[in-house]
């Protein structure tokens, strides 16, 4: 089924418009068909009750329930050098799962926060692309950019990517009851030693990806991925 994205709701009724619209026509969605339609933090399974060369009008048939599946992974990325591979990155994380992207500044990292603080509403259309192609019950959020040093240790399993870990990989990882994951993964050169012990010392736990030395973008990709999949929790779900 189609997905889309409201204009306004009036009452029972969710109006479409603009490049929404266009996509309407693109996908040859005709009168009386069902679509989704994604309006104010929330889904709904409607009705296309009429369709113009302006708007589209689509009559509400339920709710539908936005539950997440389990983990819950905050992915916290250092920010390329090649600003424009943020782009990749928050289209994939999200097609295989993250709950949410959050930018970090570490040394070897793109530096400039307000260039970064310019670019999320880019990354939250981009977000919203990917939530309508991979029908995740929500948008992948985008954080505010961060300080790696400024970081802390919330979720139930923290964990950062280090190339040179050489005793962890995932398949060591306990997963079973995790129900919120941190991962923070270095940019492009990695973190420093001094950067990887300040983690250490929060309580996050370095892990390896084997078995070669990837790039950043493809390190986010596999680890969020694989930390999806081979988690218990991946047919438990939690409401938002």
């Amino acid at each position: 089924m189609d997905r889309f994205l409201g204009s306004k709701k009036l009452y029972n009724t969710i109006v479409i418009e603009e490049e929404e619209l266009n996509h309407i026509y693109a996908k040859r969605v005709k009168s009386g068909q069902k679509v989704e339609v994604f309006i104010e933090g929330r889904l709904y399974l409607c009705i296309l009750e009429k369709l113009t060369k302006s708007y589209a009008s689509c009559l509400i048939e339920k709710e539908l329930d936005l539950s997440f599946p389990l983990p819950m992974i905050d992915l916290y990325q250092c920010v390329p050098v090649e600003l424009k591979n943020m782009d990749l990155i928050v289209e994939k994380v999200s097609e295989v799962g993250a709950f949410k992207l959050v930018p970090v500044i570490s040394s070897r990292s793109f530096q400039d926060i307000k260039v970064i603080k310019k670019k999320i509403e880019r990354w939250e259309r981009i977000a919203l692309a990917s939530f309508k192609q991979c029908k995740r019950p929500k948008p992948l959020q985008i954080g505010e950019p961060i300080n790696l040093k400024d970081i802390k240790a919330q979720a139930d399993l923290n964990l950062f990517l280090d190339s040179f870990e050489k005793e962890r990989g995932i398949k060591d990882i306990k997963l079973d009851g995790v129900k919120t994951i941190q991962l923070l993964v270095g940019p492009e050169g990695g973190l420093t030693v001094k950067e990887s012990e300040f983690l250490k010392s929060l309580g996050f736990l370095p892990l390896r990806l084997y078995p070669y030395v990837l790039k950043s973008e493809t390190a986010s990709i596999l680890g969020v991925g694989m930390l999806m999949n081979l988690s218990s929790y991946s047919s438990a779900t939690y409401q938002v």
